[in-house]
């Protein structure tokens, strides 16, 4: 391997574990070379003279600046990062005009220049990607996942064949991974929508499974070094943006484990469960329980509506299976379990006021409260997705007070399940 090879490719080693100080120090010593002297203002010092600031801005992205306007480091007059990694993209590309078709070494650092705009035009595109998460989560906003899975599918088909030079091989690997864990976030949040069982676990592993790969490459070899204990008094040392993806999976899990815990339940005892379950982000089985019993409601329950759904379910069904006509509004899961167990009237007329009320539901912005005929109970409903209705039951007007705990439960509660504060973390990691 020639020498300039093998210096970027320690050098985007360096910037792919976020060991900034390191990588400028190794162009230092390298514009310090007695051969470079001679050649500072060739081909390989033009490129020198860049790798710096993508250092720098690597650092920053993975601290979430990109959704910061005010960076310290880059003293420019718009100083947002997405400005700031343009306008290395237009420096790179002017380089590889400049020494394409020059000596040897021109031809090598016309390559990574080129190479290099394609994984600066990535991260640019990734940066609007995270803008646009952020811009949908505020106020409440409905998540349209789907729109959100098509995007980031695009991205990450788009640059999979870029970044081929051996070089940057670090730095892709980075890239493809971040792609691949927001792909998969996304297509479980997608699959959760749908109440899936299989396709969202799957979803699910296959975040984590490539969340555990990249947090290998932010390694470098002098963490290891320090062994245990050391490295445990430290605070922290993940980047803001891994710590959020981590926070993303965590609470998606969450959600999942409430859609599908009946039949989670069904795979371990009552105190393993329990157990397994104190453990996720939020219980939120845990809070249904604890407000149903607290206030004395007849039942909170879950229901979703499988219209024009596929393979929806509480578990894996086999492919060629009839779909059930019968079954429109299925009970994802019910507290105190009972109120399901026997023949009600209940059921039926929360099916007809799911129906009767679905464009209210759809717009998830309010709580729609509907009484029966002779105004004995109340059905509170509010959807945590477009398809999935938490229904509260009590009697109407044994207590002065009950409906508002119920309104500020649900409200709460079904916040929380939609992972909007989450995507609007973003701007708050910092």
């Amino acid at each position: 391997m020639d020498h300039e090879e093998e210096f970027l490719n320690t050098f985007f080693v360096q910037v792919a574990q976020l060991c900034t100080d390191k990588a400028k120090e190794l162009v230092f010593k390298e514009k310090e070379r007695g051969s470079c002297r001679q050649t500072q203002m060739g081909p390989w010092g033009m490129l020198l003279m860049h790798l710096p600031q993508i250092a720098v801005a690597e650092h920053s992205y993975a601290d979430l600046g990109f959704l910061h306007t005010k960076n310290k480091g880059f003293l420019r007059k718009d100083n947002s990062l997405k400005t700031v990694y343009e306008t290395l993209k237009s420096d790179l590309k002017r380089v590889e005009e400049m020494t394409r078709g020059t000596i040897p070494i021109g031809a090598t650092v016309a390559d990574v220049s080129n190479q290099l705009c394609q994984y600066i035009t990535a991260k640019i595109q990734l940066i609007e990607f995270y803008e646009r998460m952020y811009n949908m989560s505020v106020n409440n906003k409905i998540m349209k996942y789907q729109e959100l899975l098509q995007s980031i599918e695009g991205i990450t088909e788009i640059h999979s064949l870029s970044c081929s030079h051996l070089a940057l091989t670090a730095i892709k690997a980075s890239l493809t991974l971040e792609c691949e864990i927001l792909v998969q976030l996304t297509k479980a949040q997608v699959e959760l929508q749908h109440w899936r069982f299989l396709s969202t676990l799957m979803a699910l592993y296959g975040a984590q499974t490539r969340m555990s790969a990249w947090e290998r490459t932010l390694q470098s070899k002098e963490s290891w070094k320090l062994g245990f204990s050391a490295s445990f008094l430290k605070a922290n040392q993940q980047p803001a943006l891994y710590q959020w993806l981590v926070k993303l999976r965590s609470s998606i899990l969450a959600k999942y484990s409430l859609y599908f815990h009946t039949t989670l339940s069904q795979q371990a005892s009552p105190g393993e469960m329990r157990s397994i379950m104190s453990k996720q982000n939020v219980d939120y089985y845990h809070k249904i329980q604890s407000f149903q019993r607290k206030h004395d409601v007849i039942a909170v329950l879950m229901i979703f509506d499988s219209r024009g759904v596929e393979d929806a379910g509480p578990g894996y069904k086999y492919p060629r299976r009839e779909p059930n006509a019968s079954g429109h509004f299925p009970v994802v899961l019910c507290c105190p379990s009972v109120f399901v167990q026997k023949p009600s009237v209940h059921l039926d007329n929360i099916q007809k006021r799911i129906k009767e009320r679905h464009a209210e539901l759809l717009a998830m912005d309010k709580i729609v409260y509907c009484k029966n005929v002779k105004d004995v109970y109340t059905y509170a409903m509010y959807n945590t997705d477009p398809k999935m209705t938490l229904i509260t039951v009590f009697e109407s007007g044994k207590q002065k007070d009950k409906e508002s705990h119920v309104t500020s439960f649900m409200t709460d509660l079904c916040m929380q399940i939609r992972c909007n504060k989450v995507y609007e973390s973003l701007r708050l990691s910092k």
